[in-house]
């Protein structure tokens, strides 16, 4: 019985070949777009997941938003320790940044010395003695234990090991610092893509510093624990402990699970994911595959009329219902099975494209486990879009389906009108948010984020060590004599991506700064070339010896210091000229600085993140790797200017390779997310409406059959032919006015979500909404004109010469 099955479905396929193709291209679109979404968001939800009783980690982060900043990463590890006391808080682990670690002792060397070579210690985090109870890594030799647990010893990735070394086999070598030598205990691999922990060095947090260390705590929580009622007692501790401003802060506990969602600011390890991404990204191609689907029910239904004739002899030989449905159901199984083999065939040629587009290493696994998913999803959309239509051809009576009546049943009219409607409301909606995001990308692109983006160039990745020397050999001014080049100076962070340094100072009026307060270690004319805005004092300069980083003969760390506007009112002062000259001091007394300077605020990352209290000191080698900022006059072009400067400092510096590229660029990079919805939703825009499109095709190629006798008789009374095609056309344009009414209200609450998000924002404007339905609307009327016309062009007498 079911190889007849088959067979019927496939002479049908092949006698109603339009009606098959258009099933199956719309299938298949839809099915594509789920399975490449399926695998964003399996990749996306599997962070974190290989790491020991993930399930009960939670990592603490410090809440700014009563100080007009944001939820951050890092919290002191004083409180959480304390909490450990508590039957319900089973571990808590520490990992720090190890240039942030400062004790009685000094603090701990980023710097070392192989082969008389100086060398910067990348990715250099101190960890707490119980790291492996948190954090799961492939150990290759020696012991991680004994790094985070022995002072002087370190745990290196098997790339950095290789990097210094040139092999992995490193157990024991011995790297020699300033204050003395490391040992190197072990080797583990890299680690995977999926996690939020990104460290290539490891080593012991110092004793005398563990108590109150400020950078990442995990809690790891007894089975069963109330995850709200131990922050409450967190935070009552932090509160009862904290003083003046600290005590409007708060701690939240976030999942280690969701971290990679909740990473996206500064001070993070690397950036996360965003979520609200891969939710969109979910939710389009789940109206998208909806839309494919309602096309099937529609052009299924209308389609029924071709086959009357099958089903009415098929029920006057004894064919009963339930057979009908059986083979209804198979035909409408084999065609998605159709375009589930083209889906796949669609999604392996495309992953290329997406994975540039997501930034993101998805392919296809054709595991067990993935072809059985396909398979019932494949099983179901067949199903789901395959029942009614199945049900609504059995249920007529071989009567009434001989007599030609099938057509005309207000039931099949409805549903169809129904889907169409849904389309429609899709289609618009999804063109209204493809110009609202474009619009306000816009308007983030000419954001005044306090630096300046355009005619800058960015040397990145260079040496600290090697670049902060310079300052004062040729390579700068080799670089500033280039033509094109107005001024040239050194920076250790990238303000359009993070700041992972922090500079807490104590005022002279007593104001001791705790929290987020980050710091950007620069060179002479920061002001000028990085277009910042001085409200007061001077940029740093060449004509001020004391301006650059020096040690003193008791080793006090004496340095000069620009400020931002916020930073100066969070310490207590309200007018720029009167902090200048002001000298302030670190919390261990083992730094002086001498504020020269006062800028507006620099919003540091994408436009979504605020402006924080930021200062720029000079001289300051802080991370094993530097870049060279420099300002061109724009008379000559950047290609010509990064060819000069890519040959100089590859020559001076001894570097193989030397990556530069434009502020403007990097700015760009830090809204991927962003751009990423743009050209999601974009996409799937462009085939929402082609679906929809396709949709009415179909539905008016039945329509224009059905009235072909009607359309004949107008012409012979005189009918013009666009009247005809207005009288075809009209009832799916009236359905897309009707559609307005819920896509306009729809669209408006959840971009106005989305655009909540951002600090400046767009005002959503009438006429895109006016224009998305205009466009829609015309896009269908064209569709349907196109065959109302060649209906139109047909004699009369040809269809009604045996009337």
């Amino acid at each position: 019985m079911f190889s007849s099955y088959i067979t019927t479905a496939m002479r049908a396929f092949a006698k109603h070949k339009q009606h098959f193709a258009l099933n199956v291209i719309g299938l298949s679109i839809g099915l594509a777009a789920a399975i490449v979404v399926a695998l964003f968001a399996a990749y996306e939800f599997s962070f974190d997941h290989q790491h020991p009783n993930a399930e009960r980690v939670y990592r603490v982060h410090t809440d700014y938003r009563s100080w007009g900043l944001q939820l951050i990463g890092n919290a002191r590890s004083q409180h959480p320790m304390q909490m450990k006391q508590q039957s319900q808080v089973e571990d808590v682990l520490m990992l720090a940044d190890a240039e942030s670690i400062e004790y009685n002792g000094g603090s701990l060397p980023l710097t070392v010395k192989i082969s008389d070579r100086q060398v910067q210690l990348p990715h250099f985090y101190a960890a707490s003695g119980n790291l492996l109870d948190f954090v799961s890594l492939n150990v290759l030799s020696g012991s991680v234990q004994t790094a985070v647990t022995s002072p002087n010893q370190l745990a290196l990735s098997q790339s950095t090991a290789i990097r210094l070394f040139g092999r992995d086999n490193v157990v024991g070598e011995r790297l020699i610092h300033d204050a003395g030598t490391y040992t190197i205990a072990a080797v583990f691999a890299d680690l995977p893509d999926n996690t939020h922990f990104y460290f290539h060095t490891l080593t012991a947090i110092p004793a005398n510093a563990q108590n109150n260390v400020s950078g990442y705590v995990y809690m790891r929580l007894v089975p069963g624990a109330n995850v709200n009622n131990i922050q409450a007692d967190l935070n009552a501790l932090f509160t009862e402990q904290a003083t003046g401003r600290e005590k409007t802060l708060s701690l939240h506990l976030i999942p280690l699970l969701d971290v990679h969602f909740n990473s996206r600011g500064p001070f993070e390890m690397k950036q996360g994911g965003s979520k609200q991404v891969m939710l969109v990204s979910v939710a389009l191609a789940l109206i998208l595959l909806l839309v494919a689907s309602t096309n099937f029910i529609n052009l299924n239904i209308a389609a029924a009329a071709k086959r009357a004739k099958e089903v009415g002899v098929r029920k006057a030989l004894g064919a009963t219902r339930l057979q009908l449905i059986q083979q209804f159901l198979t035909e409408a199984l084999l065609v998605v099975g159709f375009a589930g083999l083209i889906a796949l065939a669609i999604v392996e040629l495309s992953l290329p494209m997406v994975n540039q587009v997501l930034d993101r290493s998805l392919s296809l696994d054709f595991s067990m486990w993935f072809l059985g998913a396909v398979a019932g999803v494949i099983m179901l959309v067949g199903i789901l879009s395959g029942l009614y239509p199945a049900l609504f051809i059995s249920s007529f009576s071989a009567k009434r389906v001989l007599s030609g009546d099938l057509q005309r049943g207000q039931t099949a009219i409805w549903v169809r009108k129904l889907t169409l409607y849904f389309q429609s409301v899709l289609s618009i909606a999804l063109i209204i948010a493809a110009v609202v995001i474009y619009k306000q990308m816009a308007l983030v692109n000419t954001l005044d984020v306090g630096y300046a983006k355009t005619d800058r160039l960015l040397v990145k990745d260079l040496p600290a060590e090697l670049i902060y020397k310079a300052e004062n050999n040729r390579l700068f001014d080799s670089i500033g004599g280039v033509s094109g080049v107005s001024s040239v100076t050194v920076s250790n962070t990238n303000l359009t991506v993070d700041m992972n340094a922090g500079l807490h100072l104590t005022w002279p009026n007593g104001e001791r700064l705790q929290g987020t307060q980050p710091t950007v270690s620069t060179g002479y004319y920061a002001v000028e070339t990085l277009g910042l805005t001085l409200l007061a004092g001077r940029d740093f300069s060449p004509q001020f010896g004391s301006d650059w980083f020096r040690r003193d003969g008791q080793d006090i760390h004496r340095y000069a210091v620009l400020v931002s506007e916020s930073y100066m009112k969070m310490a207590g002062y309200s007018n720029p000229e009167e902090v200048i000259g002001k000298q302030a001091t670190s919390h261990n007394g083992r730094t002086q600085v001498t504020i020269v300077g006062v800028v507006a605020d620099v919003k540091i990352g994408s436009a979504k993140q605020q402006a924080l209290p930021i200062s720029f000191r000079a001289g300051v080698i802080s991370r094993p790797f530097a870049d060279i900022v420099v300002k061109l006059d724009g008379t000559v072009s950047a290609q010509s200017v990064s060819a000069q400067i890519r040959d100089l400092v590859s020559s001076q510096l001894k570097l193989q390779e030397v990556s530069i590229s434009r502020i403007e660029d990097e700015y760009e990079r830090a809204h991927m997310s962003e751009r990423r919805i743009q050209q999601l939703v974009l996409f799937f825009s462009a085939l929402a409406v082609a679906l929809t499109c396709l949709g009415v095709l179909g539905l008016a190629s039945f329509s224009v059959l059905r009235r072909q006798k009607e359309v004949a008789v107008r012409k012979v009374l005189g009918a013009s032919r666009v009247s005809i095609v207005n009288l075809l056309a009209k009832e799916y344009v009236v359905l897309i006015g009707a559609a307005v009414l819920l896509s306009f209200p729809l669209s408006y609450w959840v971009l106005d979500g989305w655009l909540n998000h951002f600090n400046e924002r767009i005002s959503q404007a009438l006429w895109v909404y006016v224009l998305s339905a205009g466009f829609v609307a015309l896009s269908t009327w064209l569709t349907v004109a196109i065959l109302a016309f060649r209906a139109a062009t047909i004699r009369p007498s040809k269809i009604l010469r045996y009337e």
